[in-house]
């Protein structure tokens, strides 16, 4: 049998203090010196295995089960998002996928675009300069609240959206930060963040007894929850459940997503020519300001460009995994009970699967420029049967918002810093780009 190679760091310590301090640029090293299977010696804590081809991503996700930080699944509850495989994941799993169906998201276009409009029409028309990520983060988060609660009712959105960004906040800097004081201790950080949770859980759950009571035919989230079924009738969720998959839709849905359209417009506006190819497909097949389902689906540019993005920067960057059984990778055979990692991060620059791959190519999603490549050699919200339902939601936020911006704006990058990746939820870039935004008249 091949033996694994090992990436060793110091006695007790091993590469624990690299993996919260540059986690990606650790990944990187371990596949440029010792290939597509790496033990990373993790100290006293054990070693976790390192699979970076797509055919070992494809056993770590099928095989393996996933595992949850704490203070996910204090946060979130017994959500979909942090159940483990079984049978109540399979039920929640069926109870939300019509939710995310294509025809289901269309109908939510003309609410997304309100919310979207509302925001430009408030902090971006007369601004000059735009902060990316915080522009980016204020306009998913009010996208998903009012995608989710919809445009009526008593839901007080300008706390949801405050509560929902602290917390996102929170999650990132206790997951990604070296030192950290216990979350029972009575820091301002903790009281706050005890205080959001119950703040963000009582909001959802007055709006679902409201929904409950009164009913409503918008397509937005929560009513779909509210009417999901199973092949049982009596197979729903109950109000409790509700709350915590409302909740999940939230953290999961806004961070990432915000943080991928920070990328998505960053390279967008440093790459010309990628700028020029959207703008002439617009000027073809975008009339005036109307922007449909239907004419939206017809533009290849605008998810080209949010594909490209998330292949260099993932949402799901890294994804940890336990197998119950014994599994075989790279023709080596690991015991049941191995704790294994995958980082799209690295899959997505597999030298072997892409072509220059740390260059930003929109034109390799269009149909001219598609290649075959494995099933697992793309990944940036996960795969298999733990796949992100909310994938087809990011895409089409990020279609709009492209599309949006380039009918509104001239976008120019302000200011030279170069940015680098800082690992959180999703792919910080660091420092923040800002960009120069003119109306077009």
């Amino acid at each position: 049998m091949n033996r694994v190679p090992r990436f060793s760091g110091p006695p007790l310590l091993g590469l624990n203090h690299r993996f919260l301090r540059d986690p990606v640029g650790m990944f990187m090293e371990a596949h440029r010196r010792y290939g597509d299977l790496v033990e990373l010696d993790l100290g006293i804590s054990g070693s976790v295995y390192a699979a970076f081809h797509p055919d070992g991503v494809k056993q770590t996700l099928l095989r393996g089960r996933r595992v949850h930080r704490a203070l996910l699944r204090e946060l979130l509850g017994k959500g979909l998002f942090t159940s483990p495989s079984g049978d109540d994941w399979l039920r929640r799993r069926r109870l939300i996928q019509p939710l995310f169906h294509e025809d289901r998201l269309a109908e939510l276009t003309p609410l997304l675009l309100r919310s979207l409009d509302e925001v430009l029409e408030r902090h971006w028309l007369n601004a000059g300069t735009v902060d990316l990520a915080a522009e980016m983060k204020r306009a998913t988060v009010a996208m998903m609240v009012d995608a989710t609660f919809g445009r009526h009712g008593d839901v007080d959105r300008a706390v949801a959206r405050e509560e929902l960004s602290f917390l996102l906040r929170y999650v990132d800097d206790r997951l990604f930060t070296f030192v950290q004081p216990p979350r029972s201790w009575p820091t301002p950080d903790n009281r706050r963040y005890r205080r959001s949770i119950r703040t963000i859980r009582a909001i959802i759950a007055d709006a679902v007894r409201d929904g409950r009571r009164r009913g409503g035919d918008e397509p937005t989230f929560l009513n779909g929850l509210l009417a999901s079924r199973g092949s049982d009738p009596e197979v729903r969720f109950s109000d409790e459940e509700l709350v915590d998959e409302v909740l999940s839709i939230f953290i999961a849905g806004t961070e990432t997503t915000g943080t991928a359209l920070t990328w998505a417009l960053h390279l967008l506006a440093t790459h010309p020519a990628a700028g020029e190819g959207l703008l002439k497909e617009m000027a073809s097949e975008l009339p005036g300001d109307t922007l449909t389902p239907a004419v939206l689906a017809r533009l290849t540019w605008p998810k080209a460009i949010v594909q490209e993005a998330v292949r260099l920067y993932p949402p799901a960057w890294a994804l940890r995994r336990v197998t119950d059984d014994p599994v075989e990778i790279g023709g080596v055979r690991l015991p049941a009970g191995s704790r294994l990692i995958v980082s799209a991060y690295v899959t997505h620059r597999h030298p072997q699967v892409w072509s220059e791959p740390e260059r930003f190519d929109p034109v390799r999603w269009l149909p001219a420029g598609a290649a075959e490549r494995p099933r697992f050699s793309y990944f940036p919200f996960g795969a298999g049967a733990h796949q992100c339902m909310g994938n087809m939601f990011a895409l089409l936020e990020g279609e709009l918002i492209i599309t949006r911006l380039a009918q509104r704006f001239r976008m120019a990058p302000f200011g030279r810093s170069p940015v680098r990746a800082r690992p959180t939820i999703a792919l910080a870039p660091v420092p923040g780009p800002h960009l120069e935004v003119i109306p077009i008249s």
